[in-house]
């Protein structure tokens, strides 16, 4: 009886061997071939050229990881659908990532402006923005300043507590940010010369609690929204750290200015640069987590073009 159990397992096995077998079957993945489509970064401020700089976007199939620069498209600035120029490049190198810059339009305050980019292959796309009003920092205080120790041993790290106050303007929704960055002498014995060079701060070792949940960090300083303070005069306590080389004694670099800048931004200037940090920042540890879209305000395109203002105070320092 054993025997005869033992021979239909056998033959039951091959059996359903079989009909795997003949069920196997090669599947290709068949990916939806997307066209590209024109990339845009475009912010611009008041009395200033706009600078555009152009790519193409690339297919998610796509094994070239080299950027597509567009250098040669027909760019228009308009006013009130009439154009006030026609922008052209800067320079046509097909290997560089060629800017169109302006020449004859530089933007205004609250002027609404209108971009139209067409280039050969690529649908053609708009973006509108403009600049809102500037807002002045009406009080800036400097606090203590210590230095801490960094891995490099040629490198000195330090962070500054300081007190940024401004008014906002009250019944509106208001983007801002603020940016803070050191002004290093460098002294040079041997050539008898000074240089002045410019960084930013590299991240925050303490941000206001009024901003703890609303901050989206940008290039050396934040971008937020007046949520929990629309239309007061509000001070925000900063303490960003900075890292300099205080060089030889035949060249010395010593850091002389703390620089704030607040920009009164565009809701387009902020909702993309929102996007863009909370993609970078996202939690990649996390497989089935919802991607973050990056925000847009190019029609048939992507990227951003945006206005913003600005107010700029310096305050001298001494280490």
């Amino acid at each position: 009886m054993n025997k005869v159990l033992h021979i239909f397992a056998i033959f039951s096995f091959l059996i359903l061997l079989s009909l795997v077998s003949a069920c196997e079957k090669e599947v290709g993945l068949d990916v939806e071939e997307v066209d590209s489509k024109l990339a845009v970064l475009c912010n611009f401020s008041p009395d200033e050229p706009f600078v555009l700089e152009l790519s193409k976007s690339k297919a998610i199939n796509s094994t070239n990881l080299d950027a597509s620069f567009v250098n040669n498209a027909d760019v228009q600035i308009c006013v009130d659908n009439q154009i006030i120029e026609n922008i052209l490049p800067i320079n046509t190198s097909p290997d560089a990532n060629t800017k169109f810059q302006s020449t004859v339009a530089l933007p205004k305050i609250k002027q609404i402006y209108t971009l139209k980019i067409d280039a050969e292959g690529l649908a053609p796309i708009t973006a509108t923005s403009s600049i809102p009003e500037a807002i002045d920092i009406s009080h800036s205080t400097i606090g203590a300043i210590a230095s801490f120790e960094t891995d490099d041993d040629e490198t000195e790290g330090y962070h500054v507590r300081l007190g940024v106050q401004f008014e906002d303007p009250a019944n509106e929704t208001n983007y801002y940010q603020i940016s803070f960055h050191q002004e290093v002498l460098t002294s040079s014995q041997s050539l008898q010369e000074n240089n002045i060079e410019t960084f930013p701060s590299e991240g925050f070792s303490f941000v206001d609690d009024d901003l703890t949940n609303y901050i989206n960090l940008l290039d050396g300083g934040i971008v937020f929204k007046d949520l929990t303070f629309n239309g007061t005069t509000k001070e925000f306590v900063f303490q960003p750290k900075f890292f300099y080389n205080p060089g030889t004694s035949a060249t010395t670099s010593t850091p002389i200015n703390i620089i704030i800048e607040l920009r009164s931004v565009s809701e387009e200037y902020y909702k993309y640069y929102t996007s863009v940090y909370r993609q970078s920042s996202q939690d990649n540890s996390t497989p089935f987590s919802n991607p973050t879209v990056i925000y847009s305000n190019i029609e048939n395109g992507y990227g951003v073009f945006a206005g913003y203002s600005k107010n700029i105070v310096k305050i001298p320092i001494e280490l």
